[in-house]
């Protein structure tokens, strides 16, 4: 079984919101968007009842819920096999839930199969209202039903058996993964894998009680304590007359005063074991999870459903262990849910699973970074972002805006701008490089500028472009303008002018010791700035072009990172660039005619 879909009403930041789920499915989004809402929003539905946590009126959207407000939440469960309700009758009967059929192709649910690719599936919903009177959250899980009206007040609900929640098997990794005792017998979790794998340890527990019982050397042998004990020994014989005697042991020496002083050690090679809490927060951290799968790979041996709710798997984890992980915990579970703000972590998935979150208001939307799978004849340009590039598409949609640059050259050097420029932030506003922060750029195929923007208008809310202003560029800009699917914002380089005419113009900051740094570190040595920009402008090696000569764009842009008037003049420019791209204004990008106001052209 998995979780097809989820509605969300009233729940935290989310007014109203609906996501659908694949097996393994990415949520990435902008702080604040949902993401830890959704995976909360599963635990309240198939949660164990300790792992739901009590809530507040700060759980309801807008924090002040009135007599009527409810959190609504529901989940539609499928992949029942065989598709036969007869064959499940501990999920569909009268006391339980009602048959309905999912149908893949619109996402909705009804109570007949209209179409043979319709799935078998029950819902099962969850329900909170704030008594103002008791100053108190009721809340209620159950087998969701259309006709059913408010639950607290018709009292209407099929309740959730917990046998069922437990043969769901749904397990939360939170992001906050600091525990040092987990491996412990305090750990719920922990005596659950122990008793699935066999049980406990019943003898070996039993005779280290007895060895605790009666130690070879007793503490209260010890020379420095002895006279204390005997002292005391002595005193208390004196109002017992069983003469009790005074002994120390390190537990209560029961079975489960034993079990409880289990503290988990980690020992590396022949070191001596340490407290997990004496580790650092990765082996900390990873405990847990590690425990989990564990349970997992039980639960799968034994053919049980196993669900994973994981929020930030790159906490504390290096980015070559993300993959191992990732690609173990998928291996395992019947479904996994994953939230994450790394674009390394959401590439490992399928990008038909990786869900890009929005919030807008409370109105929740999730849209699949690729809808539907690519045809023969979807182009490279489009091609290569889902693929080759889909890390850096993943980053750049994370932004507040998205810049599509013309071609590749455009992104290189704007990355490279980018990166010097924020090398030398300072805590003062002018030092300050906003355009990092803010902007996320996509690495576009060259020619492929519409093409891309057409493909990601429909995941991000502001997709801006970046043309040049020769012949082709504003041959593009003249096409977005009039695109159905257009940018946000257009900005074009000047008349003539192309990415290098721009970085020569930010050499010109400082054209005497530019050019004198250009000269030592570029053969055969450029004559002037305006020489450099031509031959970063060939391709021609034998008359020493520079285009796409990775090691030469490398070796201007850390003159540019080093030179103080030339780093002022890219972080104006970048800065710039941010506050038109983010809907705002700046005196070096002009509206020319007041009938294309989406385009700005770069004045110098």
């Amino acid at each position: 079984m998995r979780i097809s879909e989820l509605r969300i009403e009233n729940f935290r930041g989310i007014r109203s919101g609906y996501i659908r789920f694949g097996q393994h499915s990415v949520l990435v989004g902008p702080n604040n968007c949902g993401k830890t809402t959704i995976i909360e929003a599963l635990a309240l539905l198939f949660g164990r009842d300790r792992m739901v946590r009590t809530l507040t009126e700060h759980d309801f959207f807008g924090g002040n819920p009135q007599p009527t407000d409810r959190i609504r939440l529901i989940a539609t469960i499928i992949d029942f096999e065989g598709d036969n309700f007869a064959d499940f009758p501990e999920w569909f009967r009268d006391d339980r839930g009602i048959p309905n059929w999912w149908n893949p192709a619109t996402g909705t649910v009804s109570p007949r199969r209209t179409d043979a690719s319709c799935r078998l599936a029950c819902q099962i919903g969850f329900c909170a209202r704030f008594d103002r009177a008791e100053l108190e959250v009721e809340m209620v899980r159950y087998f969701h039903d259309d006709e059913v009206g408010d639950l607290f007040v018709e009292q209407s609900a099929t309740g959730v058996p917990s046998r069922l929640i437990r043969e769901i098997g749904f397990f939360l990794v939170p992001a906050n993964r600091s525990w040092d005792r987990v491996l412990s017998f305090e750990s719920e979790l922990f005596r659950r894998v122990v008793a699935s794998a066999g049980g406990q340890p019943s003898e070996s527990v039993l005779r280290e009680r007895d060895r605790l019982r009666a130690p070879a050397q007793p503490l209260e042998t010890d020379p420095h304590l002895l006279p204390i004990v005997n002292a005391l020994n002595a005193e208390l014989a004196g109002f017992f007359r069983a003469g009790p005697k005074l002994q120390l042991r390190v537990t209560a020496t029961d079975s489960d005063g034993l079990l409880e002083a289990v503290v988990p050690h980690y020992a590396q090679a022949d070191a001596l074991g340490l407290p997990a809490r004496r580790h650092g927060s990765g082996l900390i951290s990873l405990q847990h999870l590690l425990l989990l799968l564990q349970f997992g790979h039980q639960r799968a041996q034994a053919g049980e459903s196993f669900w994973m709710a994981l929020e930030e798997p790159e906490l504390h984890i290096p980015p070559p262990l993300q993959r191992r992980l990732v690609h173990r915990i998928q291996a395992l579970s019947t479904q996994t849910f994953v939230s994450t703000h790394s674009p390394m972590v959401a590439a490992m998935a399928d990008p038909s699973s990786v869900m890009m979150l929005r919030n807008e208001g409370g109105i929740l939307s999730a849209v699949p970074l690729l809808p539907a799978s690519l045809s023969a004849a979807t182009p490279n340009g489009v091609r290569k972002l889902y693929q080759l590039n889909r890390t850096d598409t993943i980053a750049a949609l994370m932004h507040d805006a998205v810049l599509v640059p013309e071609g590749r050259i455009d992104y290189e050097w704007m990355k490279l701008l980018v990166r010097v420029v924020d090398l030398s932030q300072g805590w003062t506003q002018t030092e300050e490089s906003r355009f990092g922060a803010y902007i996320g750029l996509v690495p576009t195929h060259d020619a492929a500028v519409q093409t891309t923007i057409e493909a990601l208008t429909g995941l991000h809310p502001r997709i801006t472009a970046l043309v040049d202003g020769d012949k082709a560029g504003q041959n593009y800009a003249a096409g977005l303008i009039g695109a159905s699917l257009r940018p946000a914002v257009i900005v074009r380089w000047p008349d003539g002018w192309m990415v290098e005419d721009v970085v020569g113009w930010i050499l010109d900051a400082d054209p005497a010791q530019a050019l004198q740094a250009v000269k030592a570190m570029i053969t055969p040595a450029p004559v002037s700035i305006a020489d450099l920009v031509a031959r970063l402008k060939s391709g021609d090696r034998t008359t020493g072009g520079l285009k796409q000569d990775h090691v030469a764009y490398e070796a201007v842009a850390d003159v540019i990172g080093t030179h103080k008037p030339c780093c002022q003049r890219a972080r104006e420019l970048l800065n710039g660039l941010s506050d038109v791209l983010l809907g705002g204004a700046n005196p070096r990008f002009e509206v020319v005619l007041p009938a294309e106001a989406n385009l700005r052209i770069f004045r110098p």
